[in-house]
């Protein structure tokens, strides 16, 4: 058994035409007993709603950057809760930046308000031409002065994501508890993405990058393709 993990913006989804044989490929790789999963940093709805607009076939789905595992039946099969008492401090960088919105993360769904204890992260999601150095300054000040949270920063199209999580949570949490459960070898898990939120599991297996990356992602990588469908050759 293998595991083939994809982010899903701009690497398995760039256009229509891509997706449809990214299907293709992962329903031939599906029928071999291997495993596939979908990790993204997009809520739950919002991946199920792409699969099934684009009839993508999974096993796994891994959401808000790995803070919660979903099985092909949409079962949770397990999450990470956010300690929320640094959540005032995350949302001071509110008097920094000019916020398009405020996304916190709970199993089912993004919201735009605090709905309760089962919160499992927080992004704020601010246009790029909106950072500032004194949103940097304080944001790079709560990594340091609070070494047991996550404190991540990447850009997706015309916006930037900072994001809050409990320490160690990323994509490759999901991964790994997928190598547990299953015993899966290392060599035989594969991890394909194009950004920052991708580096954590693609500095830990076998991984490939899609379209152009920073020179950070290129270091931890074998080999770069334009479309996902590509690396098909080299993983079967």
């Amino acid at each position: 058994m293998k595991l083939l993990v994809c982010d899903f913006d701009g690497t398995y989804f760039k256009d229509e035409e891509s997706i449809l044989i990214n299907n293709q490929e992962v329903q031939k790789w599906r029928k071999e007993n291997n495993l596939f999963m979908l990790s993204s940093g997009r809520s739950f709805q919002s991946l199920k709603k792409m699969c099934l607009k684009y009839n993508i076939e999974y096993d796994y789905l891994s959401c808000c950057d790995g803070s919660i595992l979903y099985d092909k039946d949409d079962n949770i099969i397990t999450y990470y809760s956010l300690n929320k008492d640094i959540l005032g401090k995350f949302l001071s960088l509110k008097k920094y930046a000019k916020i398009e919105r405020i996304q916190y993360s709970y199993p089912d769904d993004y919201y735009p308000s605090y709905q309760g204890d089962n919160l499992i992260g927080c992004n704020l999601v601010i246009q790029n031409k909106e950072i500032t150095n004194k949103l940097i300054e304080k944001f790079l000040f709560l990594q340091k002065e609070y070494p047991n949270f996550d404190f991540l920063c990447y850009k997706h199209d015309e916006v930037a994501f900072f994001c809050l999580k409990n320490k160690g949570i990323n994509k490759s949490t999901t991964v790994n508890y997928l190598k547990g459960f299953f015993n899966i070898n290392e060599k035989d898990i594969y991890t394909v993405g194009d950004n920052e939120n991708d580096y954590p599991m693609l500095k830990l297996f076998p991984s490939y990058y899609i379209g152009e990356v920073s020179e950070k992602i290129k270091k931890v990588c074998q080999k770069g393709y334009t479309q996902v469908y590509e690396i098909f050759n080299d993983i079967n």
